[in-house]
């Protein structure tokens, strides 16, 4: 697995970015063994304030595993809090990309199995 982290705009501290890393990883083992060749791409950037507080963080996250591409996003006034967002984001977008393919195989026999009944 392949992890970088850009800080644009923002000051990143070896302490803020372990605790990134860390939580952005545990999506991961959702996929399995193909969590081995993933690409993840974390950027971390000072946003514009909205007046929800002085200095708000904006991070985004991509995720790309066998030609498929996750992405989440979060701003949030803490890079800590918007890395728990944006790890909430990638394991829904995972989970729902993972449901999609079991559904699949099992219209997919279940249609097989229609047309082999039909010739009785």
């Amino acid at each position: 697995m392949n992890i970088t982290i850009n800080a644009t705009k923002y000051r990143l501290s070896p302490e803020t970015e372990a605790i990134i890393e860390e939580k952005l990883v545990a999506p991961l083992r959702l996929l399995g063994e193909k969590g081995d060749n993933a690409l993840l791409e974390i950027e971390i950037e000072q946003a514009p304030s909205e007046g929800r507080s002085s200095k708000p963080c904006r991070l985004v996250a991509r995720l790309v595993v066998d030609g498929q591409v996750y992405h989440a996003e979060a701003v949030k006034p803490s890079p800590e809090s918007a890395a728990d967002r944006v790890r909430s984001e990638l394991e829904s977008e995972i989970r729902k990309s993972r449901g999609r393919a079991r559904k699949l195989w099992k219209r997919g026999g279940a249609a097989i199995k229609r047309m082999l009944r039909f010739g009785q």
